[in-house]
């Protein structure tokens, strides 16, 4: 556990300072990949796209 902090130290002191997330990134991520496992037989890539789209309140009709 040492050794890993001696490692990241950098990294743990540039979360405190700076004001930057990925949590909003992650989120997407982890959202797309439940999408691909529910719509699991999309031949159409362009469908499961606007699928994601919609779901995500990207793409309106």
């Amino acid at each position: 556990m040492i050794r890993t902090f001696r490692r990241f130290n950098v990294d743990i002191q540039n979360t405190k300072i700076l004001p930057y997330s990925n949590g909003r990134l992650q989120a997407m991520n982890n959202n797309i990949k439940v999408i691909k496992i529910k719509s699991y037989g999309y031949r159409n890539f362009n469908n499961f796209k606007k699928r994601i789209m919609i779901i995500r309140g990207n793409l309106t009709f």
